[in-house]
């Protein structure tokens, strides 16, 4: 994407984007499953790892970064031991 193009107003720029966007989340949570399903060790470092994110997030404020904890914090839920 040149610098010029806006996403916003270019719509091949903008489906791109989305692309890039669901490809980079799908990546993000097929890597966090297999490194959770390594050991209960590593199980742990990942659900921990994301509550500090999710902390974080929350501590920058905005709605943005509070939509990624919530987020983060719906993804913990996900990897809870059943």
């Amino acid at each position: 994407m040149s610098p010029k193009t806006n996403p916003a107003t270019d719509p091949v720029a903008a489906v791109a984007l989305e692309i890039d966007v669901q490809t980079a989340l799908a990546l993000s949570r097929a890597t966090t499953r297999a490194f959770a399903t390594l050991s209960p060790r590593a199980h742990r470092a990942m659900m921990d790892a994301l509550a500090i994110e999710a902390a974080n997030q929350e501590a920058v404020g905005g709605p943005v970064a509070d939509l990624v904890a919530q987020l983060l914090k719906g993804h913990l839920n996900e990897l809870k031991p059943a």
